[in-house]
């Protein structure tokens, strides 16, 4: 954490003498661990939210699973939602919103989205590309954990 010199500030205090007094400067720079996993987030959810939000249809074509719609457009809306949803955590990480709740909902989100997509695999509903599947459930058994350890903190 990177602190600014303390400015001076008077106060005037009746007809007395004006008083001193150091004010310590609220501006701070971040580079703690909470700050990296938010941004991480933001930015996985930046490409995911593109991604289904501008182009569904190859996304479900890099599934490869045999299940896939034959007009994944109904999905747009996710992606839109998913691209909003990845502002919150930069303005946590930069400090514009507190990041303490926030944290703690993402946390739970990403407890939850990684359980539903290993329930996918583990009974079968998913038939596509190993890969494109395995590779959420990575990040976020990475992410989950982290989100709820800063969420103690």
């Amino acid at each position: 954490m990177i602190q600014l010199p303390a400015p001076v500030v008077n106060f005037h205090l009746g007809g007395k003498q004006p008083k001193r007094v150091r004010v310590m400067a609220k501006t701070e720079l971040k580079t703690d661990t909470a700050n990296w996993v938010l941004r991480a987030a933001a930015i996985l959810g930046v490409l995911y939210g593109f991604g289904f939000l501008l182009m569904p249809y190859s996304m479900f074509q890099l599934s490869g699973d045999p299940g896939v719609p034959t007009n994944p457009g109904w999905v747009r809306w996710a992606g839109g939602f998913v691209l909003g949803i990845a502002i919150g955590p930069w303005l946590a990480s930069e400090g514009w919103i507190k990041e303490q709740p926030f944290i703690a909902g993402l946390a739970a989100a990403f407890t939850l989205s990684g359980l539903a997509l290993l329930y996918g695999v583990v009974s079968g509903e998913y038939a596509g590309e190993a890969w494109f599947i395995c590779m959420p459930i990575v990040i976020l058994a990475v992410l989950a954990p982290t989100m709820w350890w800063l969420a103690t903190k």
